[in-house]
């Protein structure tokens, strides 16, 4: 006689361990957008330019500065919490990462090398957003053919 076993589709892994550190990488996200990238000058004054030349010049629209997209991706961290599989949240995280790398760049690039806290601030929440989107769950494989 079979055993019956009930069928699951997905097993949540560590769900509580996924909300605290997706909140901890988008507050690190967030935070770090309002603290010094370099040059004394925050998050929220360096342009987008920033990516690409050496020379900084403050936008006069807040929406077009780093610090913006570092806050908009600590956003779409937190909305990918909504989504099962995490997809969003490791997006985000991985924007992060890749933004940041290259300003960081593009800053030992520049004849005046320094970095501040606030990049540093949002480098952490955006691997500890990347770590929040593997702690999703998973689908289960089966072991053996028939077994679902």
């Amino acid at each position: 006689m079979a055993t019956m076993r009930p069928q699951t589709a997905t097993e949540p892994v560590a769900v509580g361990s996924r909300v605290f550190f997706t909140g901890l990488g988008a507050l690190g996200l967030i935070l770090g957008a309002f603290q010094p990238w370099t040059r004394d000058l925050n998050g929220t004054d360096l342009p987008w330019g920033g990516l690409s030349q050496d020379t900084i010049d403050v936008p006069d629209n807040a929406m077009r500065t780093l610090g913006a997209a570092a806050i908009g991706l600590g956003l779409l961290a937190v909305l990918g919490l909504a989504d099962a599989t995490g997809r969003l949240t490791r997006s985000a995280g991985s924007a992060g990462i890749v933004g940041l790398v290259l300003f960081v760049i593009q800053v030992e690039r520049s004849p005046i090398h320094s970095l501040q806290i606030g990049v540093w601030v949002a480098m952490g929440g955006s691997i500890l957003c990347v770590i929040a989107g593997l702690n999703a769950e998973r689908i289960k494989v089966p072991k053996e053919p028939g077994d679902y």
